[in-house]
């Protein structure tokens, strides 16, 4: 019979997969070992001889309506707890256990009370190792008690606390099968999505340097190149607006020379805002490629050492909270900046 999940005749504590378990020979009472031997002796002891058989309770589950089995271990949790307070595993509706099979009550158990669970962990993600999303699942699949780079992932995800479907899966395939996946966030947003991340030291590099060279890129081009094209247009008897569809062979020919015959000063300052745009550019595809890497390693860091500097359980998650997560207001606020500088110049 597996006694996971009843509650102990003595201290009224549920058993779960790791306790000791002990059963009287006369009643087949099941105890916690150690409260069977502070006890000194089973508590149906007057009835043995009777013909009493120690029964499970019946109405256990219904005296409790807010209690909720982990399909894993099977110890009780409230109806709304995220994660196995035991195992760790989610407890979401529809998140599957990562590890092994889920609790069935047929579980095989040691000598020490642990189940024996069937089958092997797999691997992360999908069977490539590619992390996929768990769309009601807080960490994506990954166990909560699995370490990334020695830090759990249940305290990373604390400290992630934003969008943890996507990271946590990303974070443990960095970490065990060196797959990274592309941020498009980062590609996009760059130095913002770093400031929204809190890497404050290197988004605040990055955003100076995208906003100087977008900067650079719009005066350029607003107060020399297309001024000094217009110019060229004129000369060749075309007019702004004109296509390359549109030119004749003359036309195109005429517009080349006068390029070419521009003084070098002149050439130099056109091709500056082509370069301004490659360069930006590659610091999107960089920041698109290493994100993931960088957040790790900066979120690992950060929960390392908010972890060797408190000394109870409260004040770590306290510290978690305070630290990790998202700065809405500043990325909002430089994403704003950019649309206002794009807009007016």
């Amino acid at each position: 019979m597996d006694y996971i999940g009843l509650k102990c005749p003595i201290c009224g504590k549920p058993f779960t997969a790791d306790d000791d378990i002990v059963v009287c020979p006369q009643c087949g009472a099941p105890y916690h070992r150690e409260c069977y031997i502070n006890a000194g002796k089973c508590i149906y002891e007057d009835k043995h001889g009777t013909g009493f058989s120690w029964e499970p309770p019946q109405e256990e589950e219904k005296a409790e309506p807010d209690i909720k089995r982990c399909p894993r271990c099977g110890a009780p949790n409230l109806k709304s707890a995220l994660f196995c307070s035991h195992c760790g595993l989610p407890l979401s509706d529809s998140a599957e256990p990562p590890y092994g099979t889920p609790f069935n009550g047929n579980q095989q158990t040691h000598g020490n009370g642990s189940a024996q669970h069937g089958g092997t962990p797999p691997e992360y993600g999908n069977f490539q190792g590619q992390p996929f999303p768990f769309p009601l699942d807080p960490l994506g699949g990954v166990n909560p008690n699995e370490p990334i780079n020695d830090v759990p992932a249940g305290d990373l995800a604390k400290f992630v606390q934003g969008n943890t479907q996507y990271y946590m899966p990303v974070f443990a395939s960095i970490s065990h099968f060196k797959k990274n996946r592309f941020n498009f966030s980062a590609f996009f947003f760059q130095g913002i999505w770093m400031l929204y991340r809190k890497l404050y030291k290197v988004g605040t590099i990055i955003t100076v340097i995208q906003g100087a060279l977008t900067i650079g890129y719009l005066f350029l081009m607003k107060y020399f190149v297309l001024p000094l094209y217009d110019k060229l247009y004129a000369v060749a008897g075309l007019t702004k607006d004109s296509t390359s569809y549109a030119m004749t062979a003359e036309q195109k020919t005429e517009l080349v020379r006068q390029l070419y015959s521009l003084p070098t000063q002149q050439k130099m300052l056109v091709a500056v805002p082509f370069f301004f745009f490659v360069a930006a550019l590659a610091i999107m595809l960089i920041c698109g490629f290493v994100g993931n890497r960088m957040y790790l390693k900066y979120s690992v860091s950060q929960v390392g050492k908010i972890r060797s500097e408190t000394s109870s359980p409260t004040d770590f998650a306290i510290r978690l909270q305070q630290n990790g997560g998202v700065n809405t207001t500043l990325g909002v606020t430089l994403g704003l900046c950019f649309m206002i500088i794009f807009f007016v110049s």
